[in-house]
């Protein structure tokens, strides 16, 4: 994220007019300087439903963020004290990024229209403590939120409630229970920058379920392997295509959606 850039000084007064002055580059974040990435799946969930690609997904997405240069601190099926110590321990090496990108696959809940992301080991049971299994995102996002970062969050995961009255129980989708998936978040990340200079990608729209495909790949990592590497593409650019991709490999069942707050132009990739 760049400064912008300072308006150019006052002309001489002249008899004749002057030309207009040209308009300002757009801010544009390269991939030059530190960039890192958080690259997670679970699927081996012990009490609820287990999934059997986001290990491949995270595999594929920390291969092509390693091929275009990011340091990439990858977990998979993580339980809760593994997911706590693998987030802190990312966000501290974040600080000093230029770009930092999250990538989550596995299961994905919201509760009273917050994100969760949920460990393996965790078990679904009424009480207030239940929230405290899982890893907020909002914490996630306020942990990387400052002025000279920019962040880019992608779940590969749906954002259905809990606390419906049974477990799903067809199809192999990334969800925990049937009801009323996440609304669009009110706020992107909670720090003094109100989330300037954020991205979040969803694999599948609000109130929709991420599917977590037939092949060895859910078909929104699959389609973000192919593209999150393409030389000088814009990265808002590059999720348009993964969504196009996704939208025809499902027939429209799932349809990718983002919510966005950066400043500029950002290129995870250069020419």
């Amino acid at each position: 994220r760049m400064a912008k850039t300072a308006p150019a000084a006052a002309a001489p007064p002249s008899s004749e007019a002057s030309p207009p002055p040209p308009a300002a580059a757009p801010m544009k974040t390269s991939s030059t300087g530190r960039r890192v990435a958080l690259v997670i799946g679970n699927g081996a969930y012990a009490h609820v439903r287990a999934l059997p690609n986001p290990t491949n997904d995270a595999r594929s997405i920390a291969k092509s963020l390693r091929d275009i240069g990011f340091v990439v601190k990858e977990g998979a099926d993580l339980d809760h004290a593994a997911m706590q110590t693998t987030i802190r321990d990312f966000l501290r090496e974040a600080a000093r990024a230029q770009i930092a990108v999250v990538y989550y696959a596995g299961h994905g809940v919201q509760v009273d229209g917050r994100n969760y992301l949920v460990p393996v080991d965790l078990q679904f049971r009424a009480g207030s403590g239940m929230t405290d299994a899982m890893m907020d995102m909002d914490t996630i996002m306020a942990g990387l939120d400052d002025q000279v970062r920019t962040n880019i969050l992608i779940l590969d995961a749906c954002r259905n409630n809990p606390m419906g009255p049974k477990l799903a129980s067809t199809g192999p989708a990334r969800d925990i229970e049937p009801g009323s998936g996440l609304a669009a978040p009110t706020t992107l990340g909670t720090g003094s920058t109100l989330g300037a200079g954020t991205l979040i990608a969803f694999a599948t729209a609000p109130g929709q379920v991420a599917l977590d495909g037939e092949g060895a790949n859910s078909p929104f990592s699959a389609a973000l392997t192919r593209h999150i590497g393409t030389p000088g593409l814009e990265v808002q650019q590059m999720l348009t295509r993964v969504r196009a991709e996704v939208v025809a490999a499902t027939k429209g069942k799932q349809v990718p959606w983002s919510n966005s707050s950066l400043l500029g132009e950002v290129y995870l990739a250069e020419n």
